[in-house]
């Protein structure tokens, strides 16, 4: 293969590897984008009911005010 040859194919193949490099990496520090995140969810709705942990005796029983 000629000098010549060898030389435009060594600069085809460095132009086309520098063009995937620029393509594949993100360039000056930006990330790739990706998918936005989920929307939070919506608020729970108000129990009517009162929590069942209010119904329970205390663990500590000395909390408790003299009556």
């Amino acid at each position: 293969m000629p000098l010549r040859l060898r030389l435009r194919l060594a600069a085809l193949c460095e132009t086309v590897l520098l063009t995937l490099v620029r393509l594949l990496l993100p360039a000056e520090g930006r990330h790739r984008a990706t998918a936005p995140p989920p929307p939070p969810p919506p608020p729970a709705p108000p129990l009517a009911l009162e929590p069942v942990w209010l119904d329970t005796p205390l663990v500590r029983p000395y909390l408790e005010a003299p009556a």
